[in-house]
């Protein structure tokens, strides 16, 4: 996380929300993803700031736990700050852009990616705890259950949570959640997890489950995730089991490739990526 605290603190930097990336493998010499090329000028349309701002906040709250210290935290204070007054401006309701799973291009009213947005917003609030300034604390954690509540309701479908806001009948993994119950920020009311594990497995194919209800592709890393949303065995076994079943037929002898498709055990196309370090996260209950 460093490169990008110190990429955020020059000017190079232009936006209120953090960087997707440092640049390319071995020079880490600015934001090369969303750089045009022609212009060098970075491009607002690829950047994805909620997503990384979340990323951000959470990996930061991740680091204080694991060390048992908000030293860290204390140190890009600044920053921080600045990236959740982002989210909070934002809302629950993110604009058209992009998240990290950008191959399925942009979505506007992305519901799983308000998740993480929010979920950013209550991890600082607890770090601003633990610095013993309660008034922030309770000013960002009002602000993240305020938006949790919002959540709530507009992506309410009946069965399940949608894939967007406006989006009825539509529906996807909500992979985010994870965070509120390993960083114990416990911000959205436990029924969401369970309605979406048991809607999820209704839409169970031969391997795996979908990412989201436009394509039968899946992402392996996201799947894991979703098995710590609840303690349904059931679940955390069928996603085991089909992802089991995805390697040994997959239709190309590969590193396992986190992005494929479900009904036929067909790779789009990654393999080999750091991603694959998601399917340890159930690691992270002990």
């Amino acid at each position: 996380m460093n490169p990008i605290f110190h990429l955020s603190d020059t000017v190079q930097w232009p936006f209120p929300y953090a960087p997707h990336d440092v640049g390319q493998y071995p020079l880490a010499n600015g934001q090369l993803y969303g750089l045009n090329h022609h212009t060098h000028v970075l491009d607002e349309k690829y950047q994805m700031p909620v997503e990384e701002s979340g990323n951000m906040l959470l990996c930061v709250a991740a680091v204080c736990k694991a060390e048992n210290s908000i030293e860290y935290a204390v140190k890009h204070k600044e920053i921080l700050t600045r990236w959740t007054d982002y989210l909070v401006s934002v809302g629950w309701n993110p604009e058209n852009q992009l998240c990290t799973d950008d191959f399925a291009g942009h979505l506007a009213h992305n519901c799983n990616l308000s998740i993480k947005g929010i979920l950013g917003i209550a991890a600082w609030a607890k770090l601003l705890g633990q610095m013993g300034e309660k008034e922030q604390e309770q000013k960002y954690r009002v602000e993240a259950e305020k938006l949790a509540r919002e959540w709530e309701k507009a992506a309410f479908d009946g069965d399940h949570y949608r894939l967007t806001f406006d989006g009825e009948g539509t529906w996807s993994l909500k992979y985010n959640l994870v965070w509120d119950t390993l960083l114990d920020l416990h911000v959205f009311d436990r029924k969401v997890a369970e309605t979406e594990v048991k809607y999820y497995l209704t839409k169970m194919n031969p391997y795996g489950i979908p990412l989201d209800s436009r394509c039968d592709y899946t992402k392996s890393d996201w799947e894991m995730w979703t098995t710590m949303l609840t303690d349904n065995v059931e679940y955390r076994d069928k996603i085991i089991d089909t992802m089991w079943e995805a390697v040994c037929d997959m239709d190309r002898r590969a590193p396992f490739p986190d992005w494929y498709h479900t009904e036929k055990a067909v790779a789009e196309g990654f393999q080999n990526r750091s991603v694959q370090g998601a399917l340890f996260i159930r690691l992270l209950n002990w």
